[in-house]
């Protein structure tokens, strides 16, 4: 058996205290969201040391996932800015739509765009990134519901399963995955 390094700081129970890098928000539609695309991403963002903070517009209650996957969010969507994180997820599936119109989701895509910070969005979510004016001239992929409000907003469509252009980081619809995931944690770790 190999020796262990004996320098890394341990928790109570033993297991190795990570010293992340930075940390990205992460915005869940109140319900119906893609929980798998979700784990990858989150997963691929832990690998490279980066912490992530979920929110949603519904703070005291369990999100569902549209497998019905529950979980329970660190924070309220109106409360959050973008100082102090390194990127913003846009959770996807179909209630990502109610994200669309929603002030704070298109106020924090503005922030993180401004700040030159990384973006992901997936299928439907890719419609929170039109609405917000950020995808002018930029080549995206996502949901087929959201292509009209992409187009109108100048952005280049892709049939692509992932896109990455700059700092935005787009995913087709719930079958991306892992694909999304490294794309994401090429980007925000840049």
């Amino acid at each position: 058996m190999a020796d262990q390094d004996t320098d890394k700081p341990l928790d109570d129970d033993g297991v190795e205290i990570i010293d992340y890098l930075s940390t990205v928000l992460i915005v869940f539609p109140p319900d119906d969201f893609d929980e798998q695309v979700m784990r990858c991403a989150r997963s691929s963002l832990a690998v490279v040391h980066i912490f992530s903070r979920s929110v949603s517009s519904e703070y005291d209650e369990m999100v569902s996932g549209r497998l019905q996957d529950e979980f329970l969010v660190e924070g309220v969507l109106s409360d959050e800015s973008m100082e102090g994180y390194s990127g913003l997820i846009i959770v996807g599936g179909e209630g990502a739509k109610s994200l669309w119109s929603d002030a704070d989701a298109i106020r924090l895509v503005k922030e993180a765009a401004a700040g030159g910070k990384m973006i992901g969005a997936w299928g439907h979510a890719v419609g929170v990134l039109a609405s917000a004016g950020v995808v002018s001239g930029v080549k995206v992929t996502g949901s087929s519901d959201c292509h009209d409000a992409l187009k109108k907003a100048g952005a280049k469509l892709s049939t692509r399963q992932v896109v990455s252009s700059g700092k935005i980081v787009t995913g087709l619809d719930e079958t991306v995955g892992m694909r999304f995931g490294k794309a994401l944690a090429q980007v925000v770790s840049v």
